[in-house]
Order: structure tokens, then sequence, then C-alpha cells
């Protein structure tokens, strides 16, 4: 193989507790020119160690002289690729055997794409799928979703390395959410993102995890950033900053947004999804948009019932009613998350600890 088709790329820092099971799922691909580079940001762990003892050639190896962290280090490993398409995987991740082969024919029969992402699975600490995890495909929808999350799994992605290169690859002012930037500055400037429905990646959440460690601090700020630049630059709606703030935390009780917060979030998404849609919302929409603020209620009263303050969840209710006492809908949904949680045995919470994972 002269020059690969697909350069796969890892930003690594002591990864070595799940690098193992990643790279075997890299190599073991039913699709086989690819180049693999792995850019070690000066791990401390077994990460080099595990990385040296693979005698595969289409391993690219690469560590860091200083800790740079994982956008500068992805940069080096798009600067050093040869590939037609960039894939990406993470350290705790992990490749179905027939994802490379599925998205390289995918992109080659659809050359108006440049980022192809794919379902996948959640998977813990032991590697247990807990859920599956689907993004959007019709194109609208993924222009709504920009507003207020990631529209693609990032290490799900293929892509065009030609295009990401000449628009500059991540951009290095966002260390955690560099590809969340990515596929909005690709869609501010027309070219065309999608997601395949296969589900190809499993995707591992843990406690350690760059996003979950950093999303009430770092990672959550970048976010709001990127949401609130992407309203000001293609939607004409008078959304602030802290509320963009608040829609990035609708999922993540531990933020401390108040139930009103939560609701004003959910209220501004369906702002943002009339703009989107030009005010006649699909029904998946709408279904979708409730089900999204149901899930950040539920989570919200299970982090307080888990830590035994219950009571201060149905104290704040009496402020739903109080508040939005004219929209039945938003109140309908806050007395089903309330009853929801009540009935919940503690067996079931326990078994439901990743949901608010903080």
């Amino acid at each position: 193989m002269s020059v690969p088709q697909v350069s796969v790329i890892m930003a690594v820092y002591n990864g070595g507790k799940y690098l193992r099971t990643a790279i075997n799922s890299v190599l073991q691909q039913s699709f086989t020119e690819f180049e693999f580079i792995i850019v070690d940001d000066c791990s401390t762990d077994s990460t080099a160690t595990i990385i040296s003892s693979y005698r595969d050639g289409r391993i690219k190896y690469i560590k860091n002289k200083v800790n740079l962290g994982q956008t500068p280090s992805l940069n080096i490993a798009l600067d050093l690729s040869k590939g037609k398409y960039i894939a990406r995987i993470d350290a705790d991740d992990v490749y179905q055997p027939e994802k490379l082969e599925i998205q390289y024919s995918f992109m080659e029969k659809h050359p108006e794409v440049t980022v192809c992402g794919t379902s996948g699975e959640s998977i813990d600490e032991n590697g247990e799928i807990y859920a599956n995890r689907s993004f959007p495909q019709k194109p609208i929808d993924i222009y709504f979703r920009m507003f207020y999350h990631s529209p693609l799994n990032h290490v799900s992605i293929i892509m065009r390395r030609s295009i990401i290169l000449k628009i500059g690859g991540y951009d290095e002012r966002y260390p955690i959410c560099a590809d969340f930037a990515l596929w909005s500055k690709l869609i501010k400037n027309n070219y065309q993102i999608t997601n395949i429905p296969e589900s190809l990646t499993q995707f591992r959440v843990h406690v350690h995890s760059l996003s979950i460690v950093n999303k009430l601090g770092q990672s959550g700020e970048e976010m709001a950033d990127i949401i609130y630049s992407n309203i000001r630059d293609l939607l004409n709606l008078n959304i602030t900053k802290n509320e963009c703030r608040n829609i990035v935390l609708m999922l993540w009780p531990s933020s401390g947004v108040s139930i009103i917060d939560l609701s004003n979030a959910y209220l501004n998404l369906i702002a943002i999804a009339k703009k989107v849609y030009s005010t006649k919302m699909p029904i998946r929409v709408i279904v979708n948009l409730n089900k999204y603020y149901l899930k950040s209620l539920v989570k919200r009263s299970l982090y307080f019932k888990s830590q035994k303050k219950f009571g201060l969840v149905s104290k704040e209710l009496l402020n739903v009613f109080r508040v939005y006492y004219l929209n039945p809908v938003l109140i309908f949904i806050a007395i089903i998350s309330f009853l929801i949680v009540l009935f919940l045995s503690e067996k079931i919470i326990n078994r439901l600890k990743l949901v608010f994972l903080v």
C-alpha cells in the first residue's frame, strides 16, 4: 500500500486502560487500506508500552515533546495524514469490524458529502452496552441539532481530508469541543454533513471521559459559546449566552440550574425549532423536544433523589405551576417527570447511575 485511502487518527493521554481494545478494533477492520496515526500527548501510564508492542506497519506512532492537549494533537495527526479520508477514534472507544468499509463505500458513492457519522452504542467501564445512540439523518434535522448539541458522534465520523485541511482543521480555541466547532464551521460554509443509520461505533462513557469531567466547566462553556455563535450567525433570535449555557446543561442536573431555567431552555428550543422549520414543526421534532425536556426533568429529579433532596423537587414543581400555568404541555411534562421518579425503586435508580454522571 503506497498511499492509504483512510487515515485513522487518535490523540491519547494516559489511555492505557482501554487502549489495546481500541487499537485492536481498528487493526481488525475488514477494510485494510488505512494508516493509523496515534499521537501520544506525553502519557505517563502504560500508553507508550502498549502502542510500541504492536508490529503492524500501518501504525504511525508520534509522541509529543510537551503536553499540548487533544485538539493540537489531532491537528498534528491531520498534518501527517495521507489518506483521502480521515476517520477518528479515541483510546476508550471501539469500532465494529465493518465500520471503515461501510463508510468508505458510502463516501465514494456520495461525493457531495464532506463528513459522514454513524449511530452507535454507549458502553460503560466494563464494556457493557447500556444505551443506543442515534443521530439525525435528514439535513434539516442535522441543522437544527447544531443549536443545542453536536449533530455527529466525533469518534464515528469519516471526512474528506482535503476539505478539512482547506478550512483549517480543528479550531484550537476549543480544547474539548473542537469537533462541534468543526461541524458548525462546515455547515456555515455550505458543506454537507450526514449520518447513516448503521451502528458502527461503541462510545465509552465513564467518570473520567474528557467531556464528562469538564461538562460543568470548560466543555460546557465551549458548547455554550459554539451554540451562541450558531444562533447569532444563522438565526435572528434574541437568546443570550447564559440561556445557551442553560440549554447545554439541561441534561446535567448537578449544575444547579433551576427548574425554571430548564423550562425556559425548553421554550427557547421550541422557538429555535419554529425558526428552523419555518413555524410548521414536524411531529417528530415536537415529540423529540418534549422527550428531551422530560428527560432533563427526570434526570434532575433522579439526581436530587440520590442526594436525599427529593423534597426540593416537589417544591420546585409548584414554581412550574405558578410561572407556566398558561402552558398545559409544559405542566403535564413536569407532572409526569415527578411521578416517574416518585415511583422508581432504589434498585432501578442504582441501575440508572450513568443517567446522572457528574
